[in-house]
């Protein structure tokens, strides 16, 4: 090869390296906060690539995964969340990583942490290590009745 080729191959890896960022490392939790002992929270999650299984928690139980965004320009992770209790049932993303003010942006310690709380009125979300009570903000309610083709318990 030509010192030119060279040049050229070691310049354009250079720009690959300076262009492709580390996959920032994320974590979610949903925490059931419905009082009554007698009251379950069924949870079912999933993104395009995983499906983490259905889960059933009890009061003040908590379930939580970590995951690499993607680095694919363009791409986010995204993970979807059903939540059934009692006769009510909700799906929605519980989180993008293409949302507005994402870390990057935020640049705030812990900022890759969502906290999700799940109560009978409907679900409030925390962002950071150790959110405290004022920090959830309400994000959505229950709708109903559940979708009896989901799942059965």
């Amino acid at each position: 090869m030509s010192w030119r080729t060279n040049l050229c191959l070691v310049l354009l890896a250079l720009y690959v390296l300076e262009t492709t960022s580390v996959p920032h490392q994320f974590h979610v939790r949903i925490h059931n906060d419905i009082e009554g002992v007698e009251y379950k929270l069924v949870t079912h999650c999933f993104s395009g690539d995983d499906d983490l299984g259905t889960h059933i928690l009890k009061p003040n139980q908590e379930r939580s995964w970590t995951f690499h965004d993607v680095i694919w320009p363009g791409k986010h992770s995204v993970f979807v969340c059903d939540f059934l209790w009692k006769n009510l049932y909700n799906r929605f993303e519980v989180i993008n990583t293409g949302w507005p003010n994402m870390c990057d942006k935020l640049d705030k310690p812990g900022c890759r942490t969502y906290h999700w709380s799940v109560k009978s009125d409907g679900f409030y979300l925390a962002i950071g290590d150790n959110p405290v009570p004022s920090d959830y903000v309400f994000k959505d309610s229950w709708q109903g009745p559940r979708l009896n083709k989901w799942i059965n318990v």
